[in-house]
């Protein structure tokens, strides 16, 4: 996601480290987890990532929850485990845990098409219109590619959102493929809540933070910010960490995809409850026979041999079976581990769009299943040092320029995807100003310009000299969209 430049104010990268005494727990560390803070202070030093939150249970007894580092490069203040982290992905986990409940209910079912639910749902191909199921959806097989410039370009309620799917062609077969995408899980979870009479975010909340004593989770940007414990999101610029603006998943319509916001010690209450079978507090929240679904794997997703099941990857690691689901939105990325035969799960937090909360999983697993001859860290910097060099650019044509005057390509192209886009000529320069920022435009060749984040845009000219439409490359999956001008 494209933010604005800002002031920022940088601590030196040992200050950031020797506030890890400061909020760790006291309990004497288990066996297999002695010497993980030295590897987490390095793994964060390499990646340059400012805090980071860890929980580990095992067998019901939490092992690890712990800060490392500082909410943010401004503050300076210490992570703690109950600092609010942004989880990305890993809400998937969430949304489908809490269908699960309206399944128990028989208020939903996994495989009844979701025309049944929502009579006026369509999609670009009217075949899966007609079949496709929440497990569909929940499995990333619809045929969708990811449309995620939906969710960072415009801006729609969450219900127009859903019925401008319909003008996103397919880029695959429905059920043939494997293809992330999150629409499919905001379009799960807005049905969600229509069959509980809720919005999502108070599905979340009733089904799953409430029971599960999640007092510190939120599902929105504004409520994470009335808290007195968060993380600031950031982004590296020239090796540096710098803050950055929240993504606000509610005001682009998402949510289910992505809005929950957690703590280690609430997201090992959350943990419990999958490796306890749906049982909280002597409660069953989730049916076991759900919870199963939930875990069950469902179709390949195209990397060796992990397959995706209910908002979670399965595969097998060490001779284990494993559980899990990464996320990342801007500032931050999470990853959420089980161990189910262990009796175990991993969360790492941090407020990064680094690597490190997979890298940090990874380790954890390697400690408490024995595994001994992985050393991740070495591995990391030699994948920081050997970094490939990106393929250069095509190359213009040179000595060419567009047909018209630039105040020409001026007006507003429209899709019924993406509704009304100006084009602006402001100072000498064009804009496609869509409603999250504007993309400035600078020439390429002929009609042809380039658009920082989105890539080539082409202009087409008709007969009578004038700028018709324009050509966006809204997903790379398929071919650019046309926008057609509606006005001058």
């Amino acid at each position: 996601m494209i933010s604005s430049p800002r002031k920022t104010y940088r601590l030196p990268l040992l200050a950031l480290f020797l506030v890890f005494a400061l909020c760790g727990q006291s309990a004497e560390l288990a066996p297999a987890l002695q010497g993980f803070d030295r590897f987490m202070g390095a793994a964060m030093q390499e990646l340059h990532v400012p805090g980071a939150a860890v929980g580990v249970i095992q067998n019901g007894k939490v092992l690890l929850a712990k800060g490392y580092g500082v909410r943010g490069i401004r503050s300076g203040q210490p992570v703690t485990p109950d600092t609010i982290f942004a989880t990305g992905s890993v809400t998937k986990s969430f949304t489908s845990s809490a269908l699960a409940t309206l399944v128990d209910e028989g208020k939903l079912d996994w495989d009844t098409p979701v025309s049944e639910y929502l009579p006026w749902f369509r999609l670009y191909d009217p075949h899966a219109s007609q079949l496709i199921t929440l497990r569909d959806m929940l499995t990333h097989r619809s045929g969708l590619p990811r449309y995620d410039s939906l969710r960072f370009l415009v801006k729609f309620p969450r219900e127009e959102l859903v019925r401008r799917l319909r003008y996103l062609p397919p880029s695959r077969s429905f059920r043939e493929a494997y293809q992330y995408n999150n629409l499919m899980y905001v379009t799960a979870g807005f049905i969600g809540g229509q069959a509980a009479g809720l919005s999502w975010e108070d599905l979340i909340r009733t089904r799953i933070f409430s029971p599960l004593g999640m007092t510190s989770s939120t599902v929105a940007v504004k409520d994470t910010q009335k808290a007195s414990d968060y993380a600031m999101p950031h982004e590296l610029t020239n090796g540096k960490p710098e803050e950055v603006a929240f993504y606000d998943y509610q005001e682009f319509g998402v949510g289910p995809n992505g809005a929950v916001n957690s703590t280690a010690n609430d997201m090992l209450r959350y943990v419990q409850l999958h490796l306890d079978g749906g049982l909280a507090g002597g409660r069953q929240l989730v049916s076991a026979k759900q919870m199963k679904q939930l875990h069950q794997p469902v179709l390949s997703s195209g990397s060796g041999t992990s397959a995706y099941a209910l908002g979670w990857q399965v595969d097998h690691f060490a001779g284990k079976l494993i559980v899990q689901h990464g996320g990342a939105i801007t500032g931050f990325t999470a990853h959420l581990t089980l161990l189910p035969e262990e009796k175990t799960g991993i969360v790492v937090l941090n407020n990064l769009g680094s690597a490190l909360p997979g890298i940090a999983a990874e380790e954890l697993a390697n400690r408490l299943l024995g595994v001994k001859d992985k050393d991740l860290l070495a591995n990391l910097r030699r994948r920081n040092q050997s970094r490939p060099a990106p393929p250069p650019s095509p190359k213009p044509v040179p000595g060419t320029k567009p047909s018209l005057a630039l105040n020409a390509y001026a007006g507003v192209y429209a899709h019924p995807a993406y509704g009304s886009i100006p084009v602006q000529w402001n100072s000498g320069d064009l804009e496609i100003v869509f409603p999250a920022f504007p993309i400035r435009l600078q020439h390429y060749h002929y009609d042809t310009f380039s658009a920082r984040g989105l890539g080539l845009v082409r202009f087409v000219v008709d007969e009578k000299g004038k700028a018709s439409s324009v050509l966006l490359p809204v997903e790379q999956a398929v071919l650019p969209f046309v926008f057609e001008r509606v006005t001058q």
